[in-house]
């Protein structure tokens, strides 16, 4: 069962990797077209319930895993999910907000300063740096002492 609910855990993180807007964000940086911008932000629009679907799935699996596996008194285990609360906090803060204000501007000049302004890098090197520091602490658990 514990093996089943790695797995479970494991696609919920490609699902999640899968329906992020990341991708969209860089094209949405150099994107200076009106009707492109609207259409890739319909695209992020389209795969937000996805998205909390497969952030919940994670959470609700890792949780469970520590459970499982009596995970809870380890710091490896609180690191990671304070990691991956804060990858979603970052996400949502910075590049759900900032594509928020985009999606809701109408005005020419507000748009081009928020699109210069935005920096997919960081959502880019968050999310992914942030779930490989999660990996390096599931597959070695790492202890003090």
């Amino acid at each position: 069962m514990y093996r089943f609910i790695v797995f479970i855990h494991i696609a919920s993180v490609l699902g999640l990797l899968l329906v992020h807007p990341v991708t969209v964000a860089f094209h949405l940086k150099e994107e200076r077209d009106d009707t492109r911008i609207r259409e890739l932000l319909e695209v992020t629009e389209a795969a937000s319930k996805l998205r909390w679907f497969f952030f919940g799935l994670t959470i609700a699996t890792g949780v469970l895993l520590g459970s499982l596996g009596s995970w809870w008194g380890t710091a490896w285990f609180w690191a990671a999910l304070a990691i991956f609360v804060a990858i979603g906090v970052v996400m949502n803060v910075y590049g759900g907000r900032t594509i928020d204000r985009i999606a809701d501007t109408h005005d020419d000049a507000e748009m081009e300063r928020l699109l210069t302004r935005f920096s997919p890098w960081l959502l880019a090197v968050t999310g992914a740096g942030g779930l490989l520091v999660i990996l390096f602490l599931m597959l070695f658990k790492p202890s003090p002492g």
